[in-house]
């Protein structure tokens, strides 16, 4: 095992490694023991208990992030005519039929989303 620095010892005497912390508590630690200078990202491990070898206790879920993925997504739309407007109202990016076709099929993919209406 490597040495422990100044600082790695003094936030190993903060912590009882035989008590376990409230989130909250623990979380206070994590951001205490922060010392970069980017904003830096934590792991967890979560022990559910559980056999997924059995169907009834498979966990299944999705999490909406508050301030997303930081990514846009791009929407093409194939429609004509009051569909066509109707995209370009909504937000698309790129609303067509034939020349958006066309893009498709010379390899330009300006969009991440294909809709058909």
């Amino acid at each position: 095992m490597s040495k422990l620095t100044k600082k790695q010892k003094a936030q190993v005497g903060k912590v009882d490694t035989n008590k376990l912390y409230p989130l909250a508590d623990a979380l206070g630690l994590v951001k205490e023991f922060a010392n970069a200078k980017f904003d830096e990202s934590i792991d967890v491990a979560v022990q559910l208990g559980i056999d997924a070898k059995k169907s009834d206790q498979v966990v299944r879920g999705a999490v909406v992030l508050p301030n997303g993925t930081g990514k846009t997504k791009r929407v093409a739309v194939f429609a004509q005519g009051s569909k066509a407007e109707e995209a370009k109202a909504a937000g698309a990016d790129v609303v067509g039929m034939d020349d958006l076709a066309a893009m498709v099929k010379a390899g330009d993919l300006p969009f991440d989303v294909v809709i058909a209406a």
